[in-house]
């Protein structure tokens, strides 16, 4: 037994040593790391699309349940800098070539579009400042009455809508339009009164490459006073607006475009809540409870677990106009209205504030109760804070204004582009600026601190409004290492 130990121990020692002795060496070769290469990604072309004209439900009978076609046409308004080596391809198809003038551009559109600025260097900055795009439409039909307007925006993956309601008389359609050549995917994630919706089919709704689908909110929740949606694209980039409309009794009554706002704060700003036809709205209440929304609202919804306290003050643009204020508390996870009563017909504009994040927009209602008879509607989302200088396109038609708040304690000065002309207003603090715009022409605003801005149009007594947005695709130095 100790032999056989020893001849173990003997054949391993001879297996070592020939490993030791007879295996070749070898030879470890050392390289340095690649260098990163760092390299400058230039931004795509930028590209703005509109929703089109309005949509009516049922088809050309009128009663089909999943058909929709347009109603007349949008009417187009671009500004474009005109900036050199770049080319506008316009919504109506006409192409501009830039030589460093800035170009006015109007025209219609019967259907979803886009408009591109080409840049031959990938260099040009992008922003408002290289192109604004907006649409607008006036409507007079049996089954819709109002005055709409929405920007023509970036497509994205993800946007939100605040406002509208699909109760009695309501209606609510969520257009979704794909210009890209890449099939859409979409999930929803709708809150109302009463919480989060759990409806069959939020998620997995197709948008196919180049066109539209439009979904009946009243297919997911029913009857519901206070609406916010999210919405969230996967595959191709996206728009999205929520078009609402007012039934009462058997006639149509004021309509608008909900477009998305990137606001989640606990400090917003509304400009532009110019209020007209104060004492025909009330008259108006007080007929039938087909016309108890015709009052201006705050719509807010509280993202999380945690109640919100919030106060909403609305102040007058000068001191002949008295605004008003409430103190409430909005439930954490839910859509909650507040009326905002006791405004006179004047300018004012609203401050809210809150403990904690959250969304919010707000309704303006317009209404005549003699001779052309009407009731409208628009829904002002909180505005984007600026700085810098901003282009914004102002329709061909009807009366536009732009009310510009400054939120600071000290006094800003903005000075805005109109055409050829030159204008300069000082605007002292924590107060506003009411400027009536020309029909057609871009407006630049540059002011010397931080602002809030928005446009409010007027056409034959129906209203609308516009944001003031900076749309702009990202460029920058990607860093690549190769193994």
């Amino acid at each position: 037994m100790i032999f056989l130990r020893f001849a173990r121990w003997v054949a391993v020692g001879l297996a070592i040593a020939g490993l030791i002795f007879l295996v070749p060496p070898v030879t470890v070769i050392e390289s340095k790391a690649p260098q990163a290469q760092s390299l400058q990604v230039s931004a795509k072309d930028l590209q703005l699309t509109c929703s089109g004209p309005v949509v009516l439900a049922g088809g050309s009978s009128g009663t089909s349940v999943n058909s929709f076609r347009r109603l007349g046409n949008a009417s187009i308004a671009t500004t474009y800098s005109g900036a050199s080596q770049t080319t506008l391809e316009s919504i109506g198809g006409q192409k501009i070539i830039g030589y460093g003038i800035r170009q006015d551009v109007v025209g219609k559109l019967g259907g979803a579009g886009s408009a591109k600025v080409v840049d031959k260097t990938g260099t040009t900055e992008q922003g408002s400042s290289l192109l604004s795009v907006n649409q607008t439409q006036l409507v007079d039909d049996r089954s819709i009455k109002g005055l709409l307007a929405a920007p023509c925006i970036r497509p994205k993956s993800e946007f939100w809508l605040v406002g509208g309601s699909t109760s009695v008389g309501r209606e609510a359609l969520l257009i979704l339009t794909n210009p890209s050549a890449v099939d859409a995917t979409v999930d929803l994630s709708i809150f109302t009164e009463n919480g989060s919706s759990h409806s069959a089919g939020l998620s997995g709704v197709s948008v196919r490459k180049n066109s539209t689908t439009v979904l009946p909110m009243s297919s997911f929740v029913l009857r519901a006073e206070s609406i916010a949606v999210q919405i969230q694209s996967f595959g191709g980039s996206i728009i999205a607006v929520l078009q609402q409309k007012a039934i009462r009794g058997t006639k149509a009554n004021g309509a608008d475009y909900i477009f998305p706002s990137e606001v989640v704060a606990k400090e917003s700003f509304f400009p532009g809540i110019l209020v007209r036809g104060a004492t025909d709205a009330a008259k108006y209440r007080k007929v039938s409870a087909a016309y108890s929304d015709v009052q201006n609202m705050l719509r807010v919804f509280v993202p999380g677990d945690q109640d919100a306290n919030l106060t909403f003050q609305v102040i007058g643009t000068d001191s002949e106009t008295f605004g008003t204020a409430i103190s409430v508390k909005a439930p954490a996870g839910r859509v909650s209205d507040f009326e905002i009563t006791g405004l006179k017909n004047g300018d004012y504009f609203g401050i809210l504030t809150s403990d904690v994040p959250v969304r919010s927009s707000l309704r303006l209602v317009r209404a005549k109760s003699t001779g052309d008879k009407f009731v409208d509607f628009a829904w002002i989302n909180s505005a984007q804070s600026f700085d810098s200088t901003r282009f914004v396109a102002v329709p061909n038609f009807g009366i536009t204004k732009l009310s510009i708040v400054n939120p600071a304690t000290k006094s800003v000065t903005v000075t805005l582009r109109i055409g050829g002309a030159v204008v300069k207003r000082n605007i002292a603090a924590a107060s506003a600026e009411v400027v009536q715009l020309a029909k057609g022409l871009g407006v630049g605003i540059s002011p010397s601190g931080l602002v809030y801005a928005n446009l409010v149009i007027d056409s034959q007594g129906r209203v609308a409004t516009l944001p003031v947005v900076d749309e702009k695709n990202i460029s920058g130095q990607v860093t690549v290492s190769i193994h």
